[in-house]
């Protein structure tokens, strides 16, 4: 009896539905359920607890966000919000029905709004072991007054016994391990592989675009690599004054200008 009484629903609101339409007329459904989510391309997780589609909310649901979709607009404004409720990610996207995942990270290190866009640390790198895969962004304006761009000639650092500090101390050879490519503020494609030696690290000499040497006050300049990137990431010299100034025959062994290179954007 019950499953008549369906039945008989289903017919009468089918009929209604093919006689309101003209002979030949085709029923559109103009709108079609679709769902937003998010994924970090780092390892931090993503912000993101509000999402508005084309000015209309989206419905939670765990780390999906449920909307209805217009299939007639070729993109829409997707604006996200944080846990702060302040708006993190604002960017028209192409939408299909279903799930639609998009891979976010940080415009730049300096700033820390999201972008949907391909990932900077690329999708298919594959670990090497022994090697950290860095990339290096330039901010620094003390060493690239007019952003120019520049090149680091990478030195590895070893022990060496002093007799008259009866201790080792780091000495790095004269010749260097690689020279990199451009580094400006813009992502470079290649990653630099630099050998890991958690107890004496690699310094960088800065060389201009040219691979001439970068002079500060008539002394050359000198990156250290002190940041915390185990296997893959991007690292960045941000804007700040020298860390030390030593001669060349200092216990440090900097030979010039130096400067800690540890600040990270992304890593894997």
């Amino acid at each position: 009896m019950i499953k008549n009484i369906f039945f008989y629903f289903f017919v009468l609101w089918t009929g209604w539905g093919l006689c309101s339409c003209e002979k030949g007329e085709v029923v559109q459904v103009p709108d079609e359920i679709a769902r937003i989510a998010f994924r970090s391309y780092s390892t931090v997780s993503v912000d993101v607890k509000r999402v508005t589609v084309d000015g209309k909310a989206a419905n939670q649901s765990n780390t999906n966000f449920i909307f209805i979709r217009n299939k007639d607009a070729d993109s829409s404004l997707v604006v996200a919000y944080d846990s702060k409720d302040q708006v993190v990610l604002e960017q028209r996207l192409a939408l299909k029905s279903g799930l639609n995942t998009f891979g976010v990270h940080s415009k730049s290190p300096i700033d820390p709004s999201l972008v949907v866009g391909p990932n900077p640390l690329g999708d298919d790198v594959e670990s090497i072991p022994g090697v950290r895969q860095v990339k290096i962004l330039n901010y620094n304006q003390t060493i690239s007054p007019n952003g120019e761009p520049i090149r680091l000639a990478i030195y590895q650092g070893k022990p060496v016994f002093d007799e008259s500090w009866g201790m080792d101390l780091v000495r790095y050879d004269e010749t260097p391990i690689l020279i990199t490519g451009l580094i400006s503020d813009k992502i470079p494609e290649e990653f630099i592989k630099i050998p890991v030696d958690p107890y004496f690290p690699a310094k960088a000499q800065v060389l201009d675009k040219d691979s001439k040497p970068i002079l500060i006050d008539g002394q050359k300049v000198y990156l250290f690599f002190f940041f915390t990137v185990e296997d893959i990431g991007i690292v960045y010299f941000p804007q700040k004054e020298p860390d030390a100034y030593f001669d060349v025959d200092a216990v440090s062994d900097i030979g010039g200008i130096g400067f800690a290179l540890d600040a990270v954007w992304l890593k894997k």
